[in-house]
């Protein structure tokens, strides 16, 4: 009976994905899913200032990341029973859920919220996000899933020198002190570097999109909740909302909203169009950051900027292929 469920499940996914590639081949369906794709890419750059709101206004990063992970889930899960459709839990859902979900979730956003609380601008961790697709392909090649192809070689080798603008440079930041805290928020970009290696290594069922919002969530977030009982770290809302109250709360519809489109545009666009998003959450959290706290940068970040966003543009491009090695779709 599972493995009945999981072929109508991959069936019905594989279906729905031809209707949304010919939506999306025409000119108004493609357009509105740019259009969302531009949305993705601001709800993504909005919640790392998010994030830092929470922190500056005394909610330990621990307790915010698994309240903003156990909200997203409950909302996601809600949704899917409002449709009469609970989250498939074979062990192979579970399973994927679980590694997406805490190298695309849990790791990155502790990531997040311990590196705002030592200062680093939001602005410049969401600059970081752009190298996911270029560790992406340095990984693809280490585990044999891509071969070596120069334009891409030389966008890894630009992205390297992007963060070294960032973090060599005397007067690039606005300390010497937020070195090491923003190569620590490199786990950040490896987090979601991981999440698409190990997509196409384990090869996960399909799943619907609130249901994929829900074990992302929830299995990402579980390690968190062992970390905050051991820690002693629990904090709840004490009845006085104050902005970093309402900053976690947005987060969460922030979050759910995120995951969604993501997973919904990835069907629509691609995987290699949709990672253009990258562009998008750098430039977008460079403008919430000025938004929420005022940051500007110096013109060694700008210039990292440049180089980060030319080494994925280098490493988005498509190889041709002989037909017999070539994608389908």
């Amino acid at each position: 009976m599972a493995d009945q469920d999981a072929s109508s499940a991959s069936d019905f996914s594989a279906i729905r994905s031809g209707r949304a590639r010919r939506w999306a081949a025409r000119p108004a369906g493609f357009w509105i899913a740019v259009s969302l794709l531009f949305l993705t890419g601001v709800l993504y750059g909005l919640s790392y200032s998010l994030t830092g709101v929470g922190i500056a206004n005394g909610i330990p990063f621990t307790s915010f990341v698994l309240l903003m992970g156990m909200g997203g889930a409950a909302v996601a899960l809600l949704l899917s029973l409002s449709q009469g459709r609970l989250p498939p839990l074979s062990l192979r859902h579970v399973v994927s859920y679980a590694v997406a979900g805490i190298s695309g979730q849990g790791v990155p956003y502790l990531t997040v919220g311990y590196v705002s609380g030592e200062g680093v601008p939001a602005g410049i961790i969401s600059m970081l996000v752009v190298l996911s697709p270029i560790l992406t392909y340095a990984g693809a090649v280490a585990f044999r899933l891509e071969k070596i192809w120069w334009p891409r070689v030389l966008g890894l080798g630009v992205g390297i020198v992007g963060v070294a603008l960032l973090v060599v440079p005397e007067t690039s930041l606005p300390s010497r002190d937020l070195v090491p805290w923003i190569l620590l928020a490199l786990l950040l970009p490896i987090g979601y570097a991981t999440t698409s290696l190990a997509t196409a290594l384990m090869r996960p069922p399909a799943t619907e999109s609130l249901h994929f919002a829900f074990g992302y969530f929830f299995f990402g977030t579980l390690p968190i909740l062992a970390l905050v009982a051991a820690t002693d770290g629990w904090w709840w809302f004490d009845g006085r909302m104050d902005p970093g109250d309402w900053a976690l709360i947005t987060c969460v519809f922030v979050q759910t909203l995120g995951i969604y489109l993501f997973v919904e545009l990835i069907r629509f666009l691609g995987p290699v169009f949709f990672s253009t998003v990258n562009f998008i959450v750098a430039l977008a959290g460079i403008g919430w950051g000025f938004l929420f706290f005022g940051e500007t940068h110096s013109h060694w970040v700008w210039l990292a900027l440049v180089c980060l966003i030319l080494g994925v543009i280098f490493v988005i491009q498509r190889r041709r292929e002989s037909p017999a090695e070539a994608e389908p779709g």
